[in-house]
Parts: structure tokens; C-alpha cells; sequence
């Protein structure tokens, strides 16, 4: 491909940033809140060092990085990394950090690095009927929790997800009519349909709780599914933070650059080119793109990345848009562009 043809595609990747057609969830992972009740110039470097260690824990994966030795030259340092700070309401403080530069110094310390490329987890959730205030919809003996719910089971959990940079969906009160679920229909429900109606309901994976009340205190039985995988946990947040736990296992990224060549396929036009390479350029883990040869409607890319080969096929396969096919007699992995 000539020089003039590759700078000629780059600028229509960036003419066409607005119509890629690739929506991955983004969690917003360089953002944290803690009680602070003074103003932000008055703020000691604990409070932004409570902070980073919040910001920490998602973009690593890890619950305890806020804990580790290694991660505690860049906690000594949050306040230089703070590009935003404000007083928020019931006398919190609201810090946002440079996370370009976090990410950096991640990589350069050979430290896990998870990216804003996270799987939506569908949320079933099955009350035993108590004190609860909201709306919620289901039968006598219990209620299936819907996203409109206030209860402090509801608030717990998404509280526990936003911790760990973990993007739920829950189900509306429509969803859960139209599909004439109850509570018995979640709680006895067969795990292998639910998973199905999530997958259809936007759902990469799958949370199927049964809790035996809706207070924030409520135990409640777990069953994570995620593709082949599926894994029983009780605990009120245990079902959250033990998939958040996988999920950074299989996706977080450590060690430094490593070049790694892929093909791209079905690539019919300069607007296919301009969503794969926007796509490619917006995760995480990937630093450089560029163009090394063009066959007809197959696009070889050489990828500058974290990870190598297969934690780049772990991610990829999260966006049904490049969907992987077999591997070319050269070994390099190939992907069929889906519009």
C-alpha cells in the first residue's frame, strides 16, 4: 500500500469517528468519589489518594490494588495525576485523573492494565418480598427487581459494580412482562433460558440472583455465566465482585508493547476501513495501528499491543463486528469485518 493511499485511509478514519458503528461499553474508570467535607484546595493527599486507590482497583482488576506495594509510588503521587476536582453533594469530593498517565506508568511497571473494553453483565434478580420501596414487578411471595427499583439491595449492588468498573444492565418492568416472568419464573427459572433472554436483551454476560429479602444486608445465591463458563457464589455482592474478577483475569493486560499482525476481512469500502481502524485505535491495550498490506477485501493491520495474540483475541471477541475466523496459512490470526 503506498504511502499517499495509507495517509488518504487515515484521514477517513477520522472523518468517519462518528459513524464507526462499534459501541463497546465504557466504564468510567478515571472518576471517584470520597467524603471530603472542605473544598478541593484544602483537600490533603489522603482524600486523593482514597481516590486513586477506587481508580485503581477497576483499571487493574484487582480488589486489593489499593493494598499493593508495587502500585504505591503512584498512590503517593495521586495528586499529581488529578486533572479534575469539585465539591459534590453530602459533602463529597469528586476527583478525575489523567488516565492516559496512568495507563503509562502501568505499562512501563509491568502492572495490569483493563481496559475501557468491558462485557455488559445482564443482571436476574429474584427477591423474597420485604421492605422495599420503588417500582418492581412480580407475585406474592416475591419480586423479580427491575432497573426502576430503589431498594437498598438494588443500591448496594450497583454500588458494588460501580466500584469495580463493572457496566450492568438490569431489566425493565416492560422486559420482564412482555416475557411473563414472575419471581418464581427468575428463582426456579432454568439458568440456560435466562442467560438466552438476557444475551437477547443486550447481555455479554449473565448474573441470575435468588435473594432472601431486599435489604443491603441480604444474602443472595449467584450463578455467573459467561460464555462457557458458569460459577455459583453466595453473598450480597459476591456475585458482582467474583465476575469482576474474571472478567479482569481474561481481559486486564500486563507487560510491555509487543507487534502483533492480524487480517481483517470483508472490508467492501472506505467506510468498513475507517470503522475497523477506529475500532482497533480506541482499545485500550493497543497503542499503534497501521496499514502493511491490502488484498482485495482483506486489510492486514500490524498492532503495537499489550498482551499479545491471545489476550487481542479475548477482547476482539467482544465486538461481534470482527468476528474471528480460521487462521491463514502464514498463522496470522484472521477476522471476518461484520457491518
Amino acid at each position: 500500500m503506498s504511502q499517499h493511499f495509507s495517509v488518504f485511509f487515515l484521514g477517513l478514519a477520522a472523518l468517519f469517528w462518528g459513524h464507526a458503528g462499534f459501541a463497546l461499553t465504557r466504564a468510567e474508570l478515571y472518576q471517584a468519589t470520597v467524603p471530603f467535607a472542605e473544598r478541593c484546595e484544602s483537600a490533603p493527599p489522603a482524600a486523593f489518594q482514597a481516590a486513586m486507590k477506587i481508580v485503581l482497583v477497576r483499571v487493574t482488576g484487582r480488589s486489593t490494588a489499593g493494598e499493593d506495594p508495587a502500585l504505591a509510588p503512584l498512590l503517593g503521587n495521586a495528586h499529581r495525576y488529578v486533572q479534575q476536582c469539585r465539591a459534590a453533594a453530602d459533602k463529597q469530593l469528586s476527583v478525575a485523573f489523567d488516565g492516559p498517565a496512568i495507563e503509562r506508568w502501568l505499562t512501563q511497571n509491568s502492572q495490569p492494565l483493563w481496559g475501557h473494553e468491558r462485557p455488559a453483565t445482564f443482571v436476574w434478580l429474584a427477591a423474597q418480598t420485604g421492605s422495599v420501596t420503588g417500582t418492581l414487578t412480580g407475585s406474592q411471595s416475591g419480586t423479580v427487581v427491575t432497573a426502576d427499583d430503589t431498594s437498598e439491595l438494588k443500591a448496594a449492588i450497583d454500588a458494588a459494580a460501580l466500584s469495580r468498573g463493572l457496566p450492568l444492565l438490569w431489566p425493565s418492568a416492560a422486559d420482564v412482562q412482555r416475557n411473563h416472568l414472575d419471581y418464581a419464573g427468575v428463582s426456579g427459572g432454568a439458568a440456560s433460558t435466562l442467560a438466552d433472554l438476557a444475551r437477547r436483551l443486550g447481555g455479554e454476560g449473565v448474573l441470575i440472583g435468588r435473594a432472601n429479602g431486599t435489604s443491603a444486608s441480604a444474602n443472595v445465591r449467584w450463578t455467573h455465566l459467561f460464555r462457557d463458563r458458569s460459577s455459583e457464589y453466595s453473598g450480597t455482592l459476591e456475585g458482582v465482585n467474583r465476575a469482576a474478577d474474571l472478567y479482569a483475569e481474561l481481559f486486564a493486560a500486563s507487560g510491555t508493547l509487543v507487534p502483533v499482525d492480524i487480517e481483517v476481512t470483508g472490508v467492501g469500502d472506505l467506510r468498513d476501513y475507517a470503522s475497523v481502524q477506529t475500532y482497533l485505535e480506541s482499545l485500550t491495550f493497543i497503542s499503534h495501528v497501521s496499514v502493511v498490506a491490502l488484498t482485495g477485501d482483506t486489510i492486514r493491520f500490524r498492532l503495537a499491543t499489550r498482551g499479545g495474540a491471545e489476550s487481542l483475541q479475548r477482547t476482539l471477541s467482544l465486538n461481534s463486528r470482527l468476528q474471528s475466523i480460521a487462521a491463514g496459512d502464514n498463522g496470522i490470526q484472521r477476522f471476518q469485518f461484520s457491518r
